[in-house]
């Protein structure tokens, strides 16, 4: 009664949203390249590649030279002083008396060019080589949303095709279970069939018509959800252009050889992108180390500086220029960059044993779904065999009512068996492909 309810109050909605949606037509690999090309998470995926490639040109550009033009003029309210001792500039001088001396103008102003070029900066080089690890860390971040995109968008397409797949057989069962109805109506008016037999024939074909209509409602359902999964910002309706039959059998023998554990686990996404975590690590420590070694560095300057005792910004140049290294080596930073070190070994360890977790992860889950993949696999095909029989027996059970050697009930009853073998096909056909499509995640294959 409460799946009654719920059919009839969502077949309006269902029913409304269908008239204003005109379906496309369309196959797994095209629905596939268009979720690419808008899915808003595989498009971010693309930003945060070019933003990586933008990060490793600004690192790079750290150690290319630098040149500044640079310039200033400022007034001195309060010139500054110093004193020296009275013999400094005259021998007969008094050494204890203090004779004051302003060093400088009111007015004073520089303007040149600076030039600097790292010629050995640790820091700076550990920046570059994060900078590419984090570029390859982007792509192995899109590989993995792509793939996890991939396989919601073929599971909804699946589910697509199963519920189309049950609903072709549903307007089938509604021919069947109306023929049975007017069967056992002859039956009844012949005394061949009881009152009974004709209300449980009704009932069931009631219960196919709203079993059509329950189908039709997982069709839209699976297609609201796979207009979302591909990116559409409105409801966009896809009808595949391929079965549930013909697309279990479009790949039965590619699973069939376990291929090489090692490789299947390491082109996994996550595994790759874990182990790409490790040398982020790695760098990180060495950029910590870093803070504890030597920079040189070559600079230079040419300029003019300006002095006047009223504002004159064209007299009174004086040249300044100079061309040199500077070298600077950290000695003692209160224990900080110890410390630094430290925390970047500590996690450059956790990575490790994550990446060990989840290789073992990896392993436990291909031969889980390799299994799961050839049990399906080998249902539907005893659900096929069971299909066969089912239909011969009801051939015969029909033969022998018309003889007046089996009952109404026993034809119901037979057919309804076949009903429940289809549908357990179908499922297991779609069961098999969504096995089939976690069997190939699991070794880090995509479409």
């Amino acid at each position: 009664m409460y799946r009654m309810i719920c059919l009839l109050i969502t077949i309006p909605v269902f029913i409304q949203a269908q008239e204003n949606t005109v379906a496309i037509r369309m196959t797994l690999p095209e629905a596939l390249q268009i979720a690419r090309k808008q899915q808003p998470d595989l498009l971010n995926a693309e930003r945060n590649i070019a933003y990586a490639k933008a990060s490793a040109r600004e690192a790079r550009s750290g150690y290319l030279p630098s040149l500044t033009a640079e310039a200033d003029i400022h007034y001195n309210p309060i010139i500054q002083t110093s004193v020296l001792p009275a013999n400094a500039f005259n021998p007969s001088g008094d050494p204890k008396e203090l004779v004051p001396l302003q060093f400088g103008t009111p007015w004073a102003g520089t303007t040149g060019l600076r030039l600097k070029q790292p010629i050995y900066d640790p820091s700076k080089l550990a920046m570059i080589n994060s900078s590419k690890v984090a570029a390859d860390l982007a792509k192995t971040q899109e590989k993995k949303i792509l793939a996890e995109r991939e396989e919601e968008i073929t599971k909804a397409w699946y589910a697509i095709l199963l519920a189309k797949a049950k609903l072709e057989y549903a307007k089938v069962d509604q021919q069947r279970t109306s023929s049975n109805a007017a069967l056992v109506t002859e039956q009844l008016n012949n005394g061949r069939a009881l009152e009974n037999d004709l209300k449980d024939a009704n009932l069931r074909r009631r219960i196919a018509d709203i079993d059509r209509e329950k189908y039709e409602l997982d069709i839209f359902n699976a297609q609201v959800y796979l207009s979302y999964m591909m990116g559409y910002d409105t409801l966009q309706l896809i009808d595949p252009v391929e079965s549930l039959i013909a697309q279990s059998g479009a790949d039965t023998t590619s699973w069939k050889k376990l291929p090489e554990l090692g490789s299947a686990i390491a082109s996994r996404p996550e595994i790759q992108e874990e182990k790409i975590n490790l040398d982020i690590s790695a760098l990180s420590l060495n950029r910590s180390k870093a803070g504890r070694l030597p920079t040189l560095n070559f600079e230079g300057y040419l300029g003019a500086n300006n002095y006047t005792n009223t504002f004159d910004p064209f007299g009174n140049w004086f040249g300044n220029s100079f061309l040199g290294l500077s070298f600077r080596f950290p000695i003692y930073s209160g224990g900080e960059k110890s410390s630094q070190v430290e925390k970047s070994q500590i996690q450059q360890d956790q990575q490790k044993n994550n990446i060990r977790k989840l290789e073992q992860q990896a392993y436990y889950e291909i031969l889980n779904a390799r299994n799961n993949l050839q049990y399906q696999y080998k249902q539907s095909l005893l659900q096929q065999e069971r299909i066969l029989v089912q239909e011969g027996r009801i051939d015969i059970v029909r033969s022998r009512m018309m003889e007046g050697r089996a009952t109404a009930q026993d034809l119901l009853e037979e057919e309804t068996k076949l009903s429940e073998i289809r549908n357990t096909l179908y499922q297991n056909l779609h069961d098999y492909l969504i096995a089939l499509v976690s069997y190939n995640r699991s070794i880090g294959k995509t479409m």
